[in-house]
């Protein structure tokens, strides 16, 4: 039994760390709570004036865009998995149906799994099995209830507190103690030995101190703690917990709401012309005639200069200086997330050159390469815990879980191309059979694990060598896509 101070123990790292990850979290949800966060009240600023420019600020959510531009490079292609002798286990596949008692499949809550790790640095996930009150659980009364280990996702500010030991045997780190508060502010603390899920309750009309409860507590038959970090990009400085990708980008957001917020303020006050109107006589009380303009009164006896006229309202020039620095904030944006050469792109009409396109998209494909390894690992580690849950360890041999390293941010006509002109190139039958089922997993984007399976299979059973190809007028397209990147074709070289 857990005291309360022991209960609510935090980790050195979650301490230094918190204030990062509900900020970034917050980026990432945008709304009127980062709005409301992000601007600033203003020295001279009226309480009126401040409470309308806060209901009219407007969040332009990058820390989001970024996140779902790099979910979509992931998870463009589908993993290819041999499941080996789980793949027709049925109990197996009421898990990929349904990981998460929510109905959620298994692939999606992985990709969804991913994109929260790329918000805060990572995610913590624990594979657990439903406690029952039947003893001797068979295989097919499980099957019949449906009773099957599952996911739980934790983000890093639930994950309060654990501890790493050495194994005696193995004399590897592994996780001896963990803390994990849950959505209804209850704790479930694991260990090597047991799991105990606790609560804390109030007594407010005995006006007692908060008290401990012991809900519930068990063995934990694995002898390990079933949980994993999926982290978005690993970190010597950092273990576990990972790093965001939007640390900088959510700081760079709130700065561009404020701008908006002062652009807002000038269209307000100088974007339309201003009337000045002699002033009214003391008891006058008939209505001025005006559009929907600001009126600016003056003493009707200074003669010339106090004849009704309009005043000019310079906005151009502010409302420029604010866009332009906008635009450059965004620039920023993608350069911090190695997205600038997509982003201009789709922005500048201006033809970069082939070395510095090539340059951002090796940047970015490090960085996909990086996370998608996590996936994997993250994923065979989930599958790994499922068949310790159903003992049946000797099943992890034979599986395989693998996802593309290389994503489609050039155009995909010319990843074909490369790989027609490599199949002309090499004379290997297996070379070409691995080609092959490159080509098919690059084509047929939508088709199921089990299709891809049979392909692959048909591409294996097929002993003939594909007829060689002229490569004369393959590799003359190829010097025409070099050129479109900026390269010379004299001389082979990068144009500046």
């Amino acid at each position: 039994m857990l005291t309360k101070d022991e209960l609510t123990k935090t980790s050195p790292l979650y301490d230094a760390n918190l204030a990062e990850w509900n900020y970034n979290q917050m980026a990432y949800d945008g709304g009127e709570t980062f709005v409301n966060d992000a601007l600033v009240k203003e020295a001279r600023e009226s309480d009126n004036n401040w409470a309308e420019r806060k209901a009219r600020g407007i969040c332009f959510n990058y820390a989001k865009s970024i996140v779902n531009i790099y979910s979509f490079y992931l998870n463009e292609q589908h993993p290819v998995r041999d499941l080996g002798g789980l793949q027709d286990d049925e109990l197996f596949n009421m898990f990929e149906e349904d990981c998460d008692q929510y109905g959620t499949n298994f692939e999606q809550f992985i990709i969804e799994a991913q994109k929260l790790s790329s918000v805060a640095g990572a995610v913590g996930i624990l594979v657990d099995k439903p406690v029952t009150n039947k003893k001797n659980l068979t295989r097919e009364a499980a099957k019949a209830d449906k009773i099957y280990p599952y996911c739980s996702a934790y983000t890093l500010p639930n994950i309060i507190n654990w501890e790493v030991t050495r194994d005696p045997v193995s004399g590897k780190l592994v996780l001896s103690s963990l803390t994990l508060r849950e959505p209804d502010n209850s704790y479930l603390v694991w260990t090597r030995a047991r799991w105990e899920r606790y609560s804390i309750n109030t007594d407010a009309k005995a006006k007692k101190d908060e008290q401990v409860v012991l809900d519930d507590s068990g063995k934990n038959p694995l002898g390990i703690i079933p949980f994993l970090w999926l982290q978005n990009i690993r970190s010597i400085s950092r273990p576990h917990i990972g790093v965001s990708d939007i640390t900088e980008i959510s700081r760079i957001t709130a700065s561009i709401i404020r701008d908006i917020s002062c652009g807002d303020e000038v269209i307000k006050y100088a974007g339309f012309p201003m009337l000045r109107k002699p002033q009214r006589s003391t008891g006058d009380t008939s209505a001025d005639v005006s559009g929907v303009t600001a009126v600016l009164e003056f003493d009707p006896e200074q003669g010339d200069g106090g004849k009704p006229d309009w005043l000019e309202a310079p906005t151009k020039e502010p409302m420029d200086a604010i866009t332009n620095w906008i635009n450059t904030k965004i620039a920023e944006i993608f350069q911090a997330a190695h997205l600038s050469g997509v982003h201009a792109h789709e922005t500048s009409s201006n033809v970069r050159s082939g070395v510095s396109m090539r340059y951002e998209f090796q940047q970015l494909s490090r960085v996909l390469a990086a996370k998608s390894t996590n996936m994997n690992e993250a994923e065979l580690r989930i599958i790994e815990f499922f068949i310790l849950w159903q003992g049946l360890p000797f099943l992890m041999k034979d599986i395989i879980v693998s996802r593309p390293n290389d994503f489609s941010v050039d155009d995909l006509s010319m990843t074909l191309e490369n790989l027609d002109i490599a199949s002309a190139s090499v004379n290997s039958l297996t070379f070409q059979k691995e080609l092959q089922k490159t080509i098919v997993r690059k084509t047929v984007s939508d088709a199921t694990t089990s299709l891809l399976n049979t392909m692959y299979e048909e591409i294996d059973e097929n002993t003939t060598e594909l007829p060689k190809k002229d490569t004369a007028n393959t590799f003359s397209k190829k010097d025409e896509f070099r050129q479109d990147l900026g390269y010379n074709r004299a001389n082979k070289k990068p144009e500046d």
